[in-house]
């Protein structure tokens, strides 16, 4: 492998021998694809290159900032790769089918693997990952048996100077299950995050997903959701506000494997100063899935001269029995809303800060606990500039 790349090297040869030797073949692929580049489809907006020549701390620097505290939620927290309290346990990993997750299957540490039994509703579960300067690497395993139910929610954020985080999430829901999974992504501005969400839905199970993606220098989310079962259903909803000069790319792949699946997906994007957002959703409804019932729609909003926004819905459909829709649309605040708001004695900052909330409420008002709601309505008030005066909205 090239030079570029020593600061992986180094810390796949401080790993243990045992590990070394289980992971080979991952590192292998690694070595040899390196990171992506922009002349795969996938990743035609999103310039990985800088990772290749980055050199990253191989021991993360403290990270204090307090996690959210939920009354009622159990929580869990990792720390530059490792849980907080309790021995490292990484689940092996399963899925490897690119050289951003072969990176993860070879440095992975520590992850969470959490198994609900038939017919349990277990408490919410708060899982705070959180990192100092450095690389990080967690592969997490949710597996919800038939009956089950669960609430997770992921908040990611990050303190100190350049940071490189890796996360695989794999999750099965067996039949008649369901599983509310949550993620505020609130990272540093030095910060780069990867990661891939693999969800597989049986019979008559439910994948709800509510995303926020507020911080980070460069954050790529994939999600991908494969409804393999008559009845299977999800929401896939998310809101990104980057600022600065923040890059956000979320790609999501919904696949309608059997007949009778249902799919909605609602994306909202607050664009503004110099930061540029790419969504590429895609629904794919396979070649048996007749009686397919999927909608998508996304919408951005750019506030500032020099924001950007590639967006692409996309539909692929190989049956002939289906109900599907999509739709992008992109523009600015409108401005006669502005002055209507201002002409009942707001200001224009309030006014403008009003429509950007109502704007994006939309799709967090799906997130069905109250608590972890108003969590994110909080914290996505925090990027609205002098929304202090918003806070009673949350």
């Amino acid at each position: 492998m090239s030079s570029a790349a020593s600061t992986y090297a180094q810390a796949f040869e401080r790993l243990p021998a045992n590990l070394r030797s289980a992971r080979h073949e991952a590192w292998q692929r690694f070595e040899h694809e390196g990171f992506p580049t922009r002349r795969q489809e996938d990743w035609k907006y999103t310039d990985l290159s800088a990772l290749a020549a980055a050199h990253f701390a191989l021991d993360g620097t403290a990270f204090d900032a307090p996690s959210p505290v939920l009354p009622g939620w159990d929580a869990l927290r990792f720390v530059n790769g490792l849980r907080d309290h309790g021995d490292a346990s990484a689940p092996a990993a399963q899925l490897v089918d690119d050289s951003v997750t072969a990176l993860n299957a070879a440095l992975v540490r520590d992850g969470l693997d959490l198994r609900i039994t038939r017919n349990q509703q277990s408490k919410p579960l708060l899982l705070s990952l959180g990192s100092g300067a450095g690389m990080s690497h967690l592969r997490h395993r949710l597996h919800l048996e038939p009956g089950a139910e669960a609430t997770v929610l992921l908040d990611l954020r990050s303190e100190g100077g350049d940071a490189l985080s890796t996360s695989v999430f794999e999750i099965q829901l067996e039949a008649n299950s369901r599983l509310h999974l949550l993620r505020i992504q609130d990272l540093g501005t030095a910060a780069t995050d990867l990661t891939r969400t693999e969800v597989h839905v049986q019979r008559d199970a439910h994948f709800d997903y509510v995303g926020l993606d507020l911080g980070g220098a460069l954050v790529r989310h994939d999600l991908n959701v494969f409804l393999d079962a008559p009845g299977a259903s999800t929401d896939v909803h998310g809101v990104f506000a980057p600022g600065g000069r923040s890059h956000f790319d979320t790609h999501t792949r919904i696949h309608h494997v059997t007949p009778h699946t249902t799919s909605r997906e609602t994306f909202r994007g607050l664009i503004r100063d110099k930061a540029h957002a790419v969504f590429n959703g895609k629904i794919v409804v396979h070649k048996d899935a007749q009686k397919t019932d999927s909608e998508q729609n996304v919408a951005s909003l750019l506030l500032s001269p020099g924001a950007q926004v590639n967006a692409k819905p996309e539909l692929e459909i190989y049956a002939d029995d289906v109900k599907c829709a999509h739709g992008a649309t992109c523009g600015q605040l409108d401005d006669m809303a502005v002055y209507y708001l201002r002409s009942r004695g707001l200001d224009r900052e309030t006014a403008r800060n009003v429509l950007l909330y109502t704007f994006a409420h939309d799709v967090l008002a799906h997130v069905g606990n109250q608590d972890a709601r108003r969590e994110m309505q909080r914290r996505l008030l925090t990027r609205l500039p002098g929304a202090q005066s918003l806070e009673d909205l949350a």
